[in-house]
């Protein structure tokens, strides 16, 4: 399996698909580490192709200082232009009160909505622990009926951040919402952000329920309960994951089971799903947990999947080839295939 360091390496290659590869690991598995947005930074500031860079997903990579700052002076730049612009501003956005605090004038002359939201995100990392818990559950009581899209998410999530940074919810709280809610009712969104909160608290006490909401019919749930799986990532939740994997009937199940475990940094994730792999007669979910193999970088699985490729698999699914061909760069591992592969992905 990949070190979070040995992918941090690759942030900054030359080949945009590797590069690309290394900030979806981070951004999938939340497995950080230190100067990951540093070197993000560094790749978007000798780009020529800025827009080709995969910004969209950096926005809860661990911010510091001096990230902070040098956000705040990309945007005070005009050649920092279009998607590659937003993408930044909302990363910014997402840090800490206390970093924006320390940005704010520099956001001021901005003639956007920047400086606005700054402020809005310091007032609320000002809010008591009582409040923050108030006002998160009145803004998801408000949410009650919206299409996602019409949501304020970004502002949801912002609240779910500080609320746990200032440990306004309790594991206990956080539990009790989840048995309250209704998991299938699409209209309330509370089962999909306490979902999130027992994730990024890693609560532990949460893996049975979170584990059964893979199976839910409301998609945005499952994605939470994945992601939330996926920080907690315990041994515990692969050993849970794989027995149910292994007994599992539903086809949407065993898709997002695969994907959690794939993106679980814990040693027993690997063998967990080589094993499952092994077993597996559905060319479609063998398809999924060859690419989970390939995402955490397990090098023991290259040529097992490399026989998959030849043998036949899903390419209706996906094209196994490319994550393959992350693998490979970043374990150092050659095979006379690669190069022709990547011409396919341009």
């Amino acid at each position: 399996m990949y070190t979070s360091e040995q992918v941090k390496a690759y942030l900054t290659h030359k080949d945009d698909i590797v590069s690309n590869g290394a900030i979806q690991y981070f951004a999938e598995s939340f497995n950080y580490t230190e100067g990951i947005m540093e070197r993000v930074l560094d790749k978007l500031s000798g780009s020529l192709t800025p827009d080709r860079i995969y910004l969209h997903l950096v926005s809860s990579f661990p911010q510091s200082a001096e990230t902070v700052s040098r956000m705040a002076k990309l945007l005070s730049k005009s050649s920092l232009k279009g998607n590659s612009r937003l993408h930044i501003q909302q990363t910014l956005l997402s840090s800490p009160p206390s970093l924006l605090e320390q940005v704010l004038a520099e956001l001021q002359p901005l003639q956007d909505e920047t400086s606005v939201k700054a402020e809005e995100h310091i007032r609320i990392g000002q809010m008591e622990p009582e409040q923050l818990r108030e006002t998160l559950q009145q803004m998801i009581e408000a949410s009650r009926g919206l299409e996602y899209d019409d949501l304020e998410y970004d502002y949801l999530d912002y609240l779910v951040n500080v609320a746990i940074s200032k440990q306004a919810l309790t594991p206990e709280y956080v539990i009790s919402k989840l048995e309250q809610a209704d998991p299938e009712d699409t209209a309330n969104y509370e089962s999909v952000y306490y979902t999130q909160a027992a994730g990024k608290m890693k609560l532990a006490s949460a893996v049975p329920l979170l584990i059964d909401y893979l199976a839910s019919t409301n998609d945005l749930l499952a994605e939470q309960a994945c992601d939330a799986l996926v920080r907690i990532g315990s041994e515990d939740v692969v050993s849970r994951l794989a027995e149910r994997y292994a007994k599992e009937q539903d086809d949407y199940f065993k898709l997002y089971a695969a994907d959690c475990l794939g993106r679980i940094s814990d040693p027993a994730a690997e063998p967990a799903v080589l094993s499952l792999l092994q077993k597996e007669r559905n060319l479609t979910h063998a398809t999924k947990l060859a690419a989970s193999l390939c995402f955490m970088g397990s090098k023991q699985s290259i040529p097992v999947i490399t026989k998959l490729i030849e043998s036949g698999y899903d390419d209706d699914y996906l094209d196994l080839r490319e994550p393959l061909y992350l693998n490979c760069v970043m374990n150092e591992v050659e095979l006379p295939q690669l190069l022709e592969w990547r011409k396919t992905f341009l």
